[in-house]
């Protein structure tokens, strides 16, 4: 090479890894693995990724595609959603549902008490000055019971905690922090066996992994880096 010669580095070409979506079951049966072979994958009941005996699955429920050398997902068919596993801590808004163990739980404002339309007062009980609450959401849509969260930490668990489900066998011990601040609430998972799932509101990028629920089917995605 001469002296004073620039040499240009050849542009990164970005390589898609390979993937493959596998359906986990919990009782340690034959698991079925589907490779994405194409730009994008459909999982549903008439998906390339099929879930014919769920009944909680549309036609077509879920989208993975890539975005340009990165896998992501969307939830395409509504009704009982799409839900991603936690691996951090992360917001849940008013509206969005978590689901764990065999628990489907919605997030709800609480209206102040003792306060009516433009602000005159009503007399009652004292606010306890709860303004979140998770509700939950039973197999039709129904729904159940309610829980209010106090400022700060809510510890939720079969065992123990500030909300407990005794009967729920897949839910853990101690098995998730749901931390409000105002009308906030953050939510983590405490290394429970089964996991805290949320629900998908918008296309999020997937990372080797992680876990989808969809229905009853619980999805890992694998990926590998392409030779």
């Amino acid at each position: 090479m001469r002296s004073g010669t620039l040499v240009m580095a050849a542009p990164r070409i970005a390589v898609r890894p390979q993937v493959a979506l596998r359906v986990v079951r919990a009782d340690g049966g034959p698991e079925s693995v589907v490779q994405m072979t194409r730009d994008t994958l459909i999982c549903g009941q008439q998906g390339d990724l099929p879930l014919p005996d769920d009944p909680f699955v549309m036609p077509q429920q879920a989208r993975f595609f890539f975005s340009g050398d990165r896998l992501a997902v969307e939830d395409v068919g509504g009704a009982n959603g799409l839900f991603i596993r936690l691996r951090q801590e992360r917001e849940l808004p008013v509206g969005g549902e978590l689901r764990l163990g065999r628990q489907r739980l919605v997030l709800e404002p609480i209206p102040t008490a003792g306060v009516g339309p433009g602000g005159t007062h009503i007399w009652g009980s004292p606010d306890p000055g709860y303004r979140l609450r998770l509700v939950q959401i039973q197999e039709g849509g129904l729904r159940g019971a309610a829980f209010p969260l106090k400022e700060g930490d809510n510890l939720l668990g079969r065992e123990q905690g500030d909300i407990t489900f005794p009967a729920d066998g897949f839910v853990s011990g101690r098995h998730a922090l749901l931390h409000v601040r105002q009308d906030r609430l953050m939510v983590r998972d405490l290394g429970s066996s089964n996991g805290t799932f949320m629900r998908l509101t918008s296309p999020v990028f997937v990372d080797n992994g992680d876990h989808f629920l969809i229905g009853r089917q619980l999805l890992r995605v694998e990926m590998t880096q392409a030779l």
